[in-house]
């Protein structure tokens, strides 16, 4: 086991062993992710970024970092967490084999090099063989919680969105078909990804934080881009994505001005959507709607396999489709008196509301 000072040092070994991932090659665990990421929310917690290796080859990598929290009249609580929690819908580690020796071997790397108080893995995406199982047979030393943390909705996408728009209910789709013909009825409507409509990444990006933002400031909410540090990473991130051809940054235009867009990212063979927006004006249009089904189009038109809703199952989401993946957390706890409280304070639904209401919820300060 070794730790990494940084990310470029392994850029190139890190995208060749993503795509062997047995927890999956996803996006939000991509090289240019969560070096975006760190550069800008890495603050002042501590990097531990690990490599692991077999016959001096690099096979694994564990992205994480260890973060301190405060709970008021407590103290503080030291975390070690992925890279990219919060922000990233799906972590986990990289590793091409022997994921049950592997990840032992990290646990056994933390308790002896640093000083912990739990070990708190967010966003657990579920697949067809491997969700939290490597987790459970883990040192007798920490008491193991595992729990769904959020729903990820997904769509299959088939061959032509005919067949696709047949699985939709019956109200749903003549809901579609009217508000599709009043729309181009009253309008000139063109869907364009951001450099067919003559965008830069900065222009688009700018463009499209307007539309997401004046949609929630129109539901008296802030938005995800007030918050200055979150608008810096993703505009960082979308000139690496764009580079990497990833950035599917699409408009809907109405009379020649975005009306709609979605921020989205087309990697490994999927589309996946990130967050969108829209003008308030066109809202008589579903035009929120219409912008999933022109994306949803598009991906089928580019032969993609899946639209990726990624986490949160809002109800605008299950209106498009029935399949979900969970997410998991898993939390490895000292048996320590105060490790304990902490736990059990912020584990239990129903604790945990109490806490917040007390004010003994967790405050990262570092």
């Amino acid at each position: 086991m070794t730790e990494v000072d940084d990310f470029e040092s392994i850029r190139e070994i890190w995208c060749q062993i993503l795509p062997l991932n047995i927890f999956g090659d996803e996006i939000f665990l991509s090289v240019d992710w969560l070096s975006n990421w760190w550069k800008h929310f890495g603050g002042k917690r501590k990097k531990l970024l690990l490599t692991l290796e077999e016959e001096g080859k690099i096979v694994g990598i564990a992205p994480l970092m260890l973060s301190r929290y405060k709970m008021s009249a407590f103290g503080s609580i030291r975390k070690i967490e992925f890279m990219g929690t919060r922000q990233s819908d799906y972590s986990n580690f990289i590793l091409n084999r022997n994921e049950k020796d592997a990840i032992k071997s990290i646990i056994d790397y933390l308790e002896e090099h640093e000083d912990w108080d739990w070990i708190e893995l967010k966003e657990i995406q579920e697949n067809e063989t491997y969700a939290t199982q490597p987790f459970s047979s883990l040192s007798s030393g920490l008491d193991f919680k595992e729990r769904v943390c959020n729903l990820c909705p997904y769509v299959t996408l088939p061959e032509n969105f005919e067949v696709l728009k047949k699985s939709f209910s019956r109200n749903f789709r003549q809901n579609l078909n009217r508000y599709s013909k009043k729309l181009f009825r009253d309008h000139k409507v063109e869907f364009k990804r951001f450099d067919e409509a003559g965008f830069s990444v900065k222009e688009a990006m700018n463009q499209f934080i307007m539309l997401h933002q004046t949609k929630w400031h129109a539901d008296g909410l802030p938005g995800a881009f007030a918050d200055d540090t979150f608008r810096e990473f993703h505009m960082d991130f979308a000139q690496a994505a764009a580079r990497n051809r990833w950035l599917a940054l699409s408009f809907l235009m109405v009379d020649g001005e975005p009306a709609a867009a979605q921020y989205n990212f087309d990697y490994n063979n999927k589309m996946y959507y990130y967050l969108g927006g829209f003008l308030p004006r066109y809202a008589e249009y579903s035009i929120g709607n219409l912008m999933i089904m022109f994306m949803l189009e598009d991906s089928i038109k580019k032969g993609l396999k899946e639209y990726d809703m990624t986490r949160g199952d809002e109800p605008y989401k299950l209106r498009w489709t029935n399949k979900y993946r969970r997410n998991f957390e898993v939390r490895l706890v000292h048996k320590k008196m105060a490790s304990e409280l902490y736990n059990w304070v912020t584990w239990g639904k129903t604790v945990e509301s109490i806490a917040i209401k007390l004010g003994l919820s967790l405050k990262q300060t570092a």
